[in-house]
Parts: structure tokens; C-alpha cells; sequence
């Protein structure tokens, strides 16, 4: 069985999202080398093998990091090369990192916050 994105019809021009390759997949077939071969079609490798929550967490820190460090070099290479770098390439490269700061404390907070109200329940 092939299953790939839905096709549009002529008379709708909204193009569909596929939110998670196992909506595409039936519900007899929703395992194993159904959704390998699913993943592999819409692209969705890193949904079907997202691994731990902690390991999601820690490359996305590691991504605030590299977001973090960009900007760092893009204000070093301005200062010592200064038209090496566009400074509206430093602008975007700094505003991309405090945002992503920002979204991370956001969710670590919300996440401390849950477990302290978890702990009190009990």
C-alpha cells in the first residue's frame, strides 16, 4: 500500500499539512514497517524517531547554543572584517537568538512549574 501526501483537487487551491505521518497511515497497518516506509514519504524521519524527552530537550538547548554562538561570530567577524558580514545579518542573527532564549526559558520554567504543581497534588 502506498501512502503519500493528499493530492489537491482542482477546485481547492489550500495546500494540507500533515501534522504527523501517523495520521496517514490506517489504523490496521500503525506499526513498525508501516511507519518507517511512512516516514521516509513525507519526510517526517525525526517524528518517527524523536527518541527521549530529555533528548529533545537537550538538542534543543544545544540549538539555543549554536543560535547563541552565530551571533557571537557574526559580531566578531563584523568587528574584525567589517564588510565581511551584512549587519542586517547581525541583526537577525541576535534577534533569532534572544527569541529562542526566551521560547527555552519559557518551556523550562512552564515545566518547573508543572512539576512543583505536580508534587503539591500529592
Amino acid at each position: 500500500m502506498s501512502i503519500g501526501l493528499p493530492q489537491l483537487s482542482a477546485v481547492e487551491r489550500i495546500p494540507l499539512q500533515v501534522t504527523h505521518p501517523k495520521h496517514l497511515v490506517p489504523v490496521q497497518e500503525a506499526r513498525g514497517e508501516a511507519l518507517s516506509e511512512l516516514g521516509v514519504q513525507v519526510g517526517a524521519e525525526s517524528v518517527l524517531r524523536s527518541g527521549s524527552f530529555e533528548d529533545t530537550m537537550l538538542r534543543a538547548l544545544d540549538q539555543v547554543s549554536g543560535d547563541q554562538q552565530r551571533a557571537s561570530n557574526l559580531i566578531q567577524m563584523a568587528v574584525t572584517e567589517p564588510g565581511s558580514v551584512d549587519v542586517h545579518d547581525i541583526t537577525i542573527a541576535q534577534a533569532k537568538a534572544s527569541m529562542s532564549l526566551n521560547i527555552s526559558r519559557t518551556v523550562l520554567n512552564r515545566l518547573v512549574q508543572s512539576w512543583k504543581d505536580l508534587i503539591n497534588t500529592r
